[in-house]
């Protein structure tokens, strides 16, 4: 178990945030989860990740109509992940307990396991960001994501071959990390709760879900060379998505890397400040943005209020940049997507660089 702690006691900058933000939805009259919005855009999602790969499966279509529609498939089981599963894991989809349950099973369907990630990102990522040792999501193969990460002389050329890793990262995930997290019964130092007999059922049985449904469907089809080939082709579109939206929130110039005091275990700083400083925004004022990779550009209020749905982020924005200017806290936002991509290579690049 991590021996990791931040110094909550006073904590007045996230109780000043709680403060305002409980009176925006009680003036407002709005429950924290999820709505009609939300609602809608699953009955959006799901059925478009259907009917796109009933097209490939029935149709037949032709050779560059099937990779684009690969494509495509990767780029909607994203958004799924983003959208449904992510609000559902962290029990904010709806109110229903029940709900937020079998919605977070989409990521099972996906490849994943929905279990094994409220334990990964849930607990380790959200209380640990960017603290290297802890935080997971820093600890990519062959990439230096921290400064306190040792540099090989490979890293020199990490911010042109990361795009290309990024593409694996979906199916090794699939394929690999959920496996060993299964085995080892740990996510770093922080270790994962004994699965129920029922929860190790759906474990397995999702995962060969998963492999009939993208693998040994399209093989007996097709044959066993497009079936890989559409395997590799929709998960390289999944994988650079999910990894880019979640590299740029947390691995770009302006957020920070703090690390705890080697005797005391330390965080100088109130959970909350810690959240901020390791965290950006980035378009946020793009509605399609916004509204395929639910609300993760809004990625400061999510690590603030994760059991919030991401509907609610752009309005709690206005009040989480106001408590911050009123504490004189540095409030990453970067005004594009583009521009979120540009400073992670950046990022990358430095960190590939001889220290000084």
């Amino acid at each position: 178990m991590s021996q990791v702690k931040f110094i909550n006691n006073p904590r007045p900058f996230k109780q000043t945030l709680d403060a305002h933000v409980k009176h925006y939805f009680e003036t407002h009259h709005l429950s924290e989860k999820g709505n009609r919005q939300l609602y809608i855009k699953s009955a959006v999602l799901l059925p478009l990740a259907i009917g796109v790969y009933l097209s490939l499966i029935v149709l037949h279509p032709a050779a560059w109509i099937s990779i684009l529609l690969c494509v495509s498939l990767g780029f909607v089981l994203a958004f799924i992940g983003f959208n449904i599963m992510h609000d559902a894991a962290h029990g904010s989809y709806s109110s229903s307990k029940a709900l937020n349950e079998i919605m977070s099973l989409t990521l099972n369907l996906m490849g994943g396991n929905a279990y094994i990630w409220k334990v990964k990102h849930n607990i380790v990522h959200h209380t640990y960001t960017n603290i290297n040792g802890e935080d997971e999501d820093i600890h990519v193969p062959i990439l230096r994501l921290s400064p306190d990460q040792p540099r090989r002389w490979y890293h020199r050329y990490q911010h042109l071959y990361a795009p290309v890793l990024y593409m694996f990262t979906s199916l090794m995930w699939v394929l690999f990390n959920d496996y060993y997290k299964y085995f080892a019964r740990k996510i770093e130092f922080t270790p994962i709760p004994p699965m129920s007999l029922s929860q190790k059922m759906i474990f397995w049985g999702s995962k060969l879900l998963n492999l009939t449904i993208f693998l040994l469907i399209p093989a007996w089809i097709f044959g066993w060379l497009p079936a890989v080939i559409g395997l590799l082709i929709m998960h390289g579109s999944m994988g650079i998505t999910l990894a880019l939206v979640f590299q740029m929130a947390h691995c770009v110039e302006d957020t920070r890397f703090p690390m705890p005091q080697p005797e005391s275990k330390k965080i100088e700083n109130e959970w909350a400040l810690h959240e901020v400083a390791t965290t950006a925004n980035f378009g946020m004022n793009s509605r399609l943005l916004y509204w395929l990779i639910g609300g993760l550009n809004f990625q400061i209020e999510h690590h603030l209020f994760p059991r919030i749905s991401h509907v609610h982020y752009p309005a709690i924005s206005a009040i989480v940049r106001k408590v911050c200017q009123e504490f004189q806290v540095p409030y990453v936002a970067y005004p594009s997507f583009a521009s979120a991509v540009r400073s992670h290579l950046r990022y990358l690049r430095r960190l590939g660089q001889p220290d000084r």
